[in-house]
């Protein structure tokens, strides 16, 4: 488990080894850390907006002593793993700007308001809404309890979380309004967290448009199941 004062530690040896600068974003519970929502976190989360950056800095960072994984191992079945790095207790998962069946848009770049600079890597973080909506991509044991926190704790934008699904819908074809409103649905009735009636209908409205239009046309509906 990382705390922040181990992920902040960390951040800054990677960007004192580094020769240029690089932006990258953090999600998950790498981001929760920063606002507070979390103790600690099994691994680091971060995303690069091109495989040129990922590139440079998964060899700066075997350079420190990093080694690789096999990240089908914790991401059984899903498509654009990140990359997994290890050394000791620390881990980290480095995507490029998709993640799973997700894409991070120039929506979520530009809602990542929350920046540091550790040497040359400079840290961008997540919003609220949009590690919710990344949740539902990475579907691993605690997102629902994660996304329970957040939605909780912090004031959550909820027509933003709507036209960001919308928008990933568009972008990377997935039915992720679905996939959201099934996510949510579930942390309503199974953990009782309070997420608006309204939203909840207009997804759910969305959601049956959307399908009604796919079944129309013939296309397969891809839908994560996600694990309780």
């Amino acid at each position: 488990m990382t705390d922040l004062k181990e992920q902040e530690d960390t951040f800054n040896l990677i960007g004192a080894s580094l020769k240029r600068k690089i932006k990258c974003f953090v999600i998950g519970g790498s981001a929760m850390l920063y606002y507070k929502l979390k103790d600690a976190t099994k691994d680091i989360d971060i995303v690069l907006l091109n495989e040129n950056d990922r590139s440079y800095i998964l060899k700066f960072m075997k350079n420190l002593g990093y080694a690789e994984r096999n990240s089908k191992i914790l991401y059984v079945n899903k498509r654009n793993v990140p990359i997994l790095l290890q050394r000791e207790q620390n881990r980290f998962d480095l995507f490029s700007r998709i993640i799973i069946n997700l894409k991070f848009s120039d929506g979520m770049v530009e809602r990542s308001n929350i920046v540091y600079e550790y040497g040359n890597l400079i840290v961008n973080v997540a919003s609220p809404e949009d590690i919710i909506i990344l949740k539902c991509a990475t579907d691993r044991a605690g997102d629902r309890l994660d996304a329970a926190s957040i939605i909780k704790n912090t004031n959550v934008n909820w027509d933003t979380l709507f036209k960001e699904s919308i928008s990933q819908m568009e972008s990377v074809g997935d039915i992720i309004p679905l996939n959201l409103y099934q996510f949510l649905l579930e942390l309503k009735e199974d953990l009782k967290i309070e997420v608006p009636d309204d939203f909840i209908k207009n997804l759910e409205n969305e959601c049956e448009k959307i399908l009604d239009k796919k079944l129309k046309e013939g296309s397969t509906i891809r839908v994560t199941k996600y694990k309780k």
